[in-house]
């Protein structure tokens, strides 16, 4: 039968604290000849940081891939873009254009050959880029991927202003395919028009951007 009495005191502000470091690495890697690449498949071998075409012959396409790789713990993922400085310039004043035939388009064609128009230097060769990637669940990428992969032998035109060609919209783990790896290809075709020169050459830069 003992009774008593006792006080509780319950304290609720205690602030727990911690700091997540941010992680953003982004990576070229170049690849070997007979790369698989968007139906079709390398004819030459790729560095970090060169990608030789070689010899040019009309009708004949070259086909050169780079692996990219990114890993993040951004919450909304990242993006990376390519541009090139301009077109593949000789010292000569020629140059071959963007796909296709110096229209530079931005939605995933299927390959053609240049046109050929002896009235029109654009039509005399040009180049592209593919990529495996899908928009990683981001829209409006530029109009290129959103939503899905692009098709098979399916390019687009390298420019000066920026193209998304990977993305994905959470972190990144630097290796699975469409969230921290992907392959991007360049093709290049000439016909027996395109004026003669032995140093064509253009600057791509990537640019890798975390997204939080």
């Amino acid at each position: 039968g003992d009774t008593g009495k006792t006080r509780v005191a319950i304290i609720d502000n205690v602030l727990v604290t911690a700091i997540v470091e941010t992680t953003f690495d982004f990576t070229i890697t170049g690849l070997a000849t007979s790369t698989a690449i968007n139906g079709t498949s390398t004819t030459g071998s790729t560095t970090a940081t060169e990608i030789p075409f070689g010899v040019l012959t009309a009708g004949e396409i070259k086909t050169m891939a780079q692996q990219l790789n990114v890993t993040t713990n951004a919450i909304n993922g990242f993006v990376v873009t390519v541009e090139q400085d301009d077109d593949l310039n000789s010292a000569t004043g020629a140059d071959i254009d963007g796909f296709t035939d110096g229209t530079y388009v931005d939605s995933p064609t299927a390959w053609v050959a240049p046109s050929n128009s002896i009235s029109d230097e654009n039509t005399w060769g040009h180049w592209g880029i593919t990529t495996e990637d899908d928009d990683g669940g981001i829209s409006g990428n530029d109009g290129l991927f959103d939503g899905a992969e692009i098709a098979a032998n399916e390019f687009f035109g390298v420019t000066t202003t920026p193209r998304v060609i990977f993305a994905h919209d959470g972190p990144a783990d630097n290796a699975t395919p469409n969230v921290g790896s992907t392959t991007v290809g360049y093709q290049v075709e000439i016909s027996p028009l395109q004026e003669a020169g032995d140093d064509y050459q253009t600057t791509l830069t990537y640019i890798a951007t975390p997204t939080f």
